[in-house]
């Protein structure tokens, strides 16, 4: 295994109007079962300097692959669908590969 990620995954979510406390709990539940999954370096949810309301998720994964395998499992799948509902819109998502 690599000593360092090739592969970060930074995924930015607004809440619903009254819905941050559930969000970010959803979220935090995504991030405990990203870092059980094989090849993530660790995963958390954090909030920004420049936007206080946004809830960010990071994840830091060897390769695409593991983390395309984790996007596709059941954990994953199931609290995304939870999640949808309560968010504002669509999440905004950027990968970062190591040059």
């Amino acid at each position: 295994m690599n000593d360092h990620a090739g592969v970060v995954r930074i995924t930015r979510h607004e809440a619903a109007q009254g819905r941050r406390d559930e969000v970010a709990g959803l979220l935090r539940a995504v991030a405990e079962a990203a870092r059980l999954a094989p090849g993530c370096f660790g995963a958390q949810v954090t909030s920004s300097n420049l936007d206080g309301e946004s809830l960010i998720l990071v994840s830091r994964w060897e390769t695409a692959g593991a983390m395309e395998k984790f996007g596709q499992s059941p954990d994953f799948t199931s609290l995304q669908r939870q999640l949808k509902d309560s968010l504002a819109g669509p999440p905004q998502i950027e990968v970062l590969t190591t040059a």
